[in-house]
């Protein structure tokens, strides 16, 4: 499954140059991304209504949505970024959306599948690219800058790991500073298991208006402002 992480450090850096071959390389995989997410529609949706009695409000903000964008929201499993897919709908303007991910993690089976190279497949079939904890801001936002310049929407989960307990945890600051790199908006997204019937977890999706950037704030402050949007749409206001 795609794992996704904000596991980058919290320093102000300078925008990185981007060099024109990488630039055509993420043209190459935002094209193939779009293609093979486009696909997957159909067999997602039947898994997701399947296994979910699923409530989405606020699509009409991603429809009037001009992109290149950021996706910020909270991570409740390791199934979740597939849900995108279904949230965006069958035939939207937006793809791909590309992930940011890591190549470690908590459950041992999952460093297993990564240790013989099946995460790594599977994050090149959907565009996920990976950032490297500790590695630092300015290198591990680069990528996703790249992207950003050449189109692609980035899917970003700020809390850096799967938050099951409820509620929403601390945020990182990679999605802000992104944001003041590109000038980009942030469109919020919360995921809540709202209960369990019979045979499937009631799934409720809420998608917040664009989060527009405003010069002059620190990478402190829009964090802060993204969290406590995202935490109202989890809350329902």
């Amino acid at each position: 499954m795609v794992i996704i992480a904000d596991g980058v450090a919290d320093e102000v850096f300078d925008l990185p140059v981007t060099s024109k071959p990488a630039v055509s390389r993420e043209k190459v995989i935002n094209g193939f991304a779009g293609l093979t997410q486009f696909l997957t529609w159909p067999l997602l949706f039947v898994i997701f209504h399947v296994c979910f009695s699923m409530k989405i409000s606020g699509r009409e903000n991603f429809r009037r949505a001009r992109g290149p964008f950021i996706i910020v929201s909270n991570h409740i499993d390791y199934y979740h970024s597939f849900l995108f897919r279904l949230v965006l709908g069958y035939f939207t303007p937006h793809l791909p959306l590309r992930f940011m991910a890591v190549n470690r993690f908590d459950w041992p089976f999952l460093n297993f599948l990564a240790r013989i190279g099946f995460i790594d497949f599977l994050y090149s079939l959907f565009g996920v690219f990976t950032i490297t904890p500790g590695l630092g801001l300015e290198k591990n936002i680069k990528k996703a800058i790249e992207i950003i310049k050449v189109g692609g929407n980035i899917v970003i989960y700020p809390e850096g790991r799967i938050t099951r307990e409820g509620g929403i945890g601390p945020f990182k600051s990679g999605a802000a500073a992104i944001m003041q790199a590109t000038q980009v908006d942030i469109m919020p997204v919360s995921f809540r298991i709202t209960g369990r019937g019979w045979l499937r977890k009631k799934l409720e999706v809420h998608i917040g208006g664009p989060f527009c950037m405003i010069p002059g704030r620190s990478l402190e402050e829009i964090t802060n402002s993204l969290r406590k949007r995202v935490v109202e749409l989890w809350e329902g206001v």
